[in-house]
């Protein structure tokens, strides 16, 4: 009988697994599972043989592969706690991811952010970095364009009205009762503070003698219009601000007459300008710029033709003029 008879499947099988490549067979080939047999009757009721399976090439494993193989594993059940350890891991992962991503993103502009601020805000995140790194001090205020004296005026300006809203509302006015005086006190001593701590930069022998002047000048004016109360004890505080200016203005004489020396030259109409300013301010404050007024005599007067004792004098600081 043939080989190909399908009375000797036995033999047919037998034969390929002892072919001698049958070594191949198993490396390389993949059963197929029992459900894909096909059954065949023999004849005479001999029984049902099975057709070996059909040998495949090598293939990738398949979601079938996976289920099956999971389905034979002999592995217990996974535990909530294994669940709630592997969906903390996830979690950590993806907060990673996340900040790794964020990181990468472009950061929003300082400059935009700074530019919401406004002028109260800038200054109290300066001052703080100030406090908790003093070292950054000197670099700020070197980055920090000087005063002018139109910035220094609307400061000035605004700590005036500042002190006179400070005023408790009658329907007479501004009271000068110590009550009064209480309330505006906090507005006034800021004022005093901005004056002083500007007349000592403008002051200072690296400023143009022409801004200096021209800044005690605007400073005393402003302290002219200080209030004067009804107790004279709290018009101390006016007092001692008339008494510091005396001081600035004196050194800003001898300053100018330093860069004099230097080469420095001043026009006539310039000075005129500084003694009469230092005379009206003389004259408003009951005499207290005398020593000041002192000084540019000796120091500037000569420019103008300035002399104590002169005629001249007298009639710029409102002295008796002698008579012949």
């Amino acid at each position: 009988m043939s080989d190909n008879s399908p009375c000797f499947p036995l033999n047919r099988i037998q034969q390929n697994f002892f072919h001698p490549s049958g070594a191949a067979f198993f490396h390389h080939a993949q059963m197929v599972p029992k459900a894909h047999y096909r059954e065949r009757v023999t004849p005479a009721g001999a029984g049902v043989a099975e057709v070996p399976p059909k040998i495949i090439g090598k293939r990738k494993a398949s979601a079938y592969d996976f289920d099956e193989s999971m389905g034979e594993s002999k592995s217990p059940p996974t535990s909530p706690r294994m669940v709630s350890h592997s969906t903390q891991e996830m979690e950590k992962e993806y907060s990673l991811v996340k900040r790794t991503k964020m990181s990468n993103e472009k950061e929003f502009p300082l400059s935009k952010l700074l530019a919401t601020l406004d002028k109260p805000q800038l200054l109290s995140l300066i001052n703080n970095l100030i406090d908790t790194h003093p070292n950054l001090q000197s670099e700020i205020a070197s980055n920090i364009p000087r005063p002018t004296i139109q910035s220094v005026t609307n400061i000035l300006t605004s700590l005036e009205k500042k002190y006179q809203d400070s005023f408790p509302y009658t329907k007479w006015g501004h009271s000068k009762d110590d009550y009064s005086f209480n309330r505006v006190k906090p507005a006034l001593l800021e004022l005093k503070g901005a004056i002083l701590d500007y007349a000592a930069h403008f002051t200072s022998p690296d400023e143009f003698p022409i801004n200096t002047f021209t800044f005690l000048h605007l400073a005393t004016n402003y302290t002219h219009r200080l209030p004067d109360w009804d107790n004279s004890t709290h018009n101390e505080l006016k007092h001692e601000i008339y008494v510091k200016l005396d001081d600035f203005w004196k050194k800003a004489i001898i300053n100018a007459a330093s860069k004099l020396r230097e080469g420095k030259l001043y026009g006539q109409t310039v000075v005129n300008e500084w003694v009469k300013n230092l005379a009206q301010h003389d004259r408003d404050s009951n005499g207290m710029f005398r020593q000041a007024i002192d000084e540019f005599t000796q120091k500037l007067g000569w420019i103008i033709g300035l002399q104590n004792g002169s005629t001249q004098h007298n009639i710029y600081f409102g002295m008796p003029v002698q008579q012949k």
